[in-house]
């Protein structure tokens, strides 16, 4: 259950109030015209967002639940699965272009709201990291998967960062697949580089050559003995 009401459809209630944060600045706007400009009265937006600085995150607080519980349901890799909970993360942001862009506007005029957006990827730093020590199958791998947790945010945030300068400039859409696609392959690269210590019997599966032995008369016929071989593989 998410803490936050707020967090299950912040919608354009939260992008006006970003708006107004911004014209006005952060600590001169009261919480009663943050209420008007949502469409909510002042006791309901403490009931939907909690406070004012809540309200400026309310949409991460849906969005880390969710990827807490992708998490959670998880089966296989563990790598794969923490890279494709970081690809839901830069892809809310993308979908929502706006409020992404008033958020990072506002963030740049506040900096006890840079704070707090540190403490959110932190959040979701801890979140790839339990889940990986959970679900690596050896032991002692802490330190490995602290690394590939803060690997992931690393680049999943340079990423984001390059993506909200570019979208500042008002480029096209199609840049936004651009920056998915690559955001994807440097995410697999780090995959690559881990899972050797942190899954070496993948590794051993990916590379272990199959090796059929058969015993068969010596005028055995071609098509009998690739009979005989497609029957070892089945």
């Amino acid at each position: 259950m998410l803490k936050n009401p707020a967090a299950q459809n912040p919608g354009p209630a939260l992008a006006a109030a970003l708006e107004l944060l911004i014209r006005q600045g952060y600590n001169s706007t009261p919480v009663e015209e943050l209420a008007d400009a949502a469409g909510v009265s002042r006791s309901t937006f403490f009931r939907k967002f909690g406070s004012k600085e809540d309200m400026v995150f309310a949409d991460h607080e849906r969005l880390l639940a969710r990827v807490e519980a992708d998490l959670a349901s998880a089966t296989g890799d563990p790598l794969t699965a923490v890279v494709d909970a970081a690809l839901i993360v830069f892809d809310q942001y993308v979908r929502n272009r706006e409020t992404s862009l008033l958020r990072n506007r506002l963030l740049h005029q506040e900096q006890t709201l840079r704070d707090r957006e540190l403490v959110t990827t932190h959040r979701y730093e801890r979140s790839f990291r339990r889940h990986l020590q959970s679900a690596l199958p050896e032991a002692g791998q802490e330190y490995g998967a602290v690394a590939f947790a803060a690997a992931v945010v690393a680049v999943h945030n340079r990423a984001l960062r390059q993506w909200l300068q570019e979208a500042e400039a008002g480029f096209n859409d199609r840049l936004d697949h651009e920056f998915t696609s690559r955001l994807g392959r440097e995410l697999r690269s780090l995959v690559s580089i881990f899972r050797p210590s942190l899954l070496p019997s993948a590794v051993l599966e990916q590379v272990r050559p199959a090796v059929i032995v058969t015993v068969l008369d010596p005028g055995t016929g071609t098509d009998q003995i690739l009979d005989a071989v497609r029957e070892a593989l089945r």
